[in-house]
């Protein structure tokens, strides 16, 4: 299997030069050469992406070599056609990076251009890390973010969520004032598009993460307005209060304690190399004479360098057990290694559970 592609690597000396061509159609005394000789530098190959979008940034502004807002006409001039589709931000536009880049680090101290040029990136791209800047520096910015919200474009709408988030990845920490982001958002809470949603369930995550009680009390309101887009945000922006077995957000989707036992759990085979997939079965016996209503996780105990465990919470059913069943489960789970999780030989563990509450756990070994 041939390696795959380092992120750093996108930004060939052919991609440079397209972003020159582009750059020279709309201002003609661009010099696209010299423009690829300076992005790459002398010490490309030791640069990081970020690194490297910066230094294509820099590159870029200077070659333009006009005036703050005249600059950013001509970054905006030339910006491809508006994306139709949400994957594109990460296909055909991915290129644009350093425009945001740019925007971020020589127009903060003009804010309506700046602001001006971050909607107009977004709906080629994105400007969820470009407007950050723009947010931190001055709080009425605020004000054209609700604005954006408002819009007829889900790119824009997305960016009033997204560019807010306060811990957004590859971001440094944004605080902004939550009354006023939770006002933009609740504009959103039933918002049409998919895109737009995943973003205000994901920014009521990171927000949850500071203020558990206060989110989780307003997405219980927005539940019970029974709205469709709505449900699906509060679902997802509870996700880890769910893995967690919250009782109240778990009270809130209508699972209850559950009266059910967990039987003949076993994983197989008991000892798996690095790299081999485990499957565990059990069955699931309702045992309180009625029908009840399921989430089933299951819940893996893996082992640490130093011996610790480390619970990872893999989703499983989601389910009503009609009463007096019994419901045959079974589950395959790799035991690969990823960038996000190393493996360790030892005996590791998985649990059965159920709307919140551990039922059951077995063993097993994993050897190199």
């Amino acid at each position: 299997m041939a390696d795959t592609p380092k992120l750093k690597d996108y930004f060939t000396a052919e991609v440079i030069g397209k972003i020159g061509e582009r750059i020279c159609a709309v201002h003609p005394s661009f010099d696209t050469n010299t423009f690829v000789t300076n992005a790459l530098g002398s010490a490309w190959e030791e640069l990081t992406f970020t690194q490297r979008s910066r230094s294509i940034a820099d590159a870029l502004w200077d070659g333009v070599g006009l005036d703050v807002a005249a600059t950013l006409d001509v970054l905006v001039a030339a910006l491809p056609d508006e994306l139709d589709d949400p994957e594109g931000v990460l296909n055909e536009s991915f290129w644009l990076w350093p425009f945001g880049d740019a925007i971020a680090a020589y127009a903060v101290d003009h804010r309506d251009a700046g602001l001006d040029a971050c909607e107009a990136l977004t709906k080629c791209f994105t400007s969820e890390f470009a407007v950050r800047p723009f947010l931190a520096q001055y709080p009425d910015a605020l004000d054209r973010v609700a604005l954006w919200a408002q819009s007829d474009d889900e790119h824009v709408r997305r960016l009033a969520s997204e560019g807010t988030r306060p811990r957004l990845p590859w971001a440094a920490r944004l605080d902004l004032p939550v009354d006023a982001v939770l006002s933009i958002l609740t504009g959103l809470r039933a918002d049409s598009s998919l895109y737009v949603r995943r973003s205000v369930a994901n920014h009521l995550n990171d927000l949850a993460k500071a203020d558990s009680d206060r989110i989780v009390s307003l997405l219980e309101s927005w539940h019970a307005e029974g709205v469709e887009e709505t449900t699906w945000i509060v679902r997802h922006a509870m996700r880890n209060h769910l893995k967690r077995g919250d009782p109240r957000v778990l009270a809130m989707f209508g699972y209850r304690p559950a009266a059910v036992d967990v039987a003949g759990l076993a994983v197989a085979p008991a000892t798996v190399a690095i790299g081999q997939p485990i499957t565990v079965t059990f069955d699931l016996v309702e045992r309180a004479g009625r029908a009840q209503k399921l989430m089933i996780d299951l819940v893996v105990g893996y082992v640490k360098s130093n011996g610790s465990v480390s619970p990872k919470v893999f989703k499983f059913k989601d389910f009503e057990i009609p009463a007096g069943a019994s419901q045959p489960c079974t589950k395959k789970i790799d035991m690969v290694v990823r960038s996000t999780r190393a493996l360790y030989p030892g005996e590791h563990s998985v649990t059965v559970r159920v709307n919140g509450a551990d039922l059951a756990t077995a063993t097993f070994a994993l050897r190199m």
